[in-house]
């Protein structure tokens, strides 16, 4: 698997938590309303988000897209089981497939847990038989969601 190897590990002040929260919420929020926020300076702020950055804490800014307004509201994570530690070839596979969100390397029975949006459940069906074709994939199971009930990472 090509997951990012771990650097030294970063004390975090109670500040970079605050700043960290607030930065998941909206990462375009201007420097100076965060100052505000937090009760320090503009350059402060400007300071520790490089700080920030610089140790690998702070990895990059994202969209958060709303895949109702996109019609792609239909969810589903599927554990996947591999055969002989094929990793990389299901790797592979897995990210030329637009409807993969994104895979988790997990413990237990299954290998992988697959995030995946569609609009349709006739979308989701082939895309999940595409994943039962990769070679190397020996086994999966899926749930679809009905609701999600809360989400930090896509909190506004």
């Amino acid at each position: 698997m090509d997951a990012p190897k771990p650097g030294p590990l970063f004390n975090l002040t109670d500040k970079d938590r605050q700043l960290l929260n607030l930065l998941q919420a909206n990462a375009r929020e201007p420097t100076a309303s965060l100052a505000r926020k937090l009760g320090v300076s503009r350059s402060a702020v400007q300071e520790r988000i490089a700080r920030l950055e610089k140790a690998g804490v702070i990895t990059g800014y994202s969209v958060r897209i709303d895949q109702d307004r996109l019609h792609q509201n239909i969810n589903c994570f599927t554990m996947t089981s591999c055969t002989n530690k094929s990793y990389i070839d299901v790797m592979t596979s897995l990210r030329k497939m637009e409807a993969v969100q994104a895979v988790y390397a997990v413990s237990g029975e299954s290998d992988f847990i697959i995030h995946l949006a569609t609009s349709t459940l006739s979308e989701l069906n082939a895309e999940l038989t595409r994943i039962n074709l990769i070679k190397g994939v020996a086994h999966t199971s899926s749930h679809i969601v009905m609701e999600t009930k809360f989400s930090r990472k896509w909190a506004e």
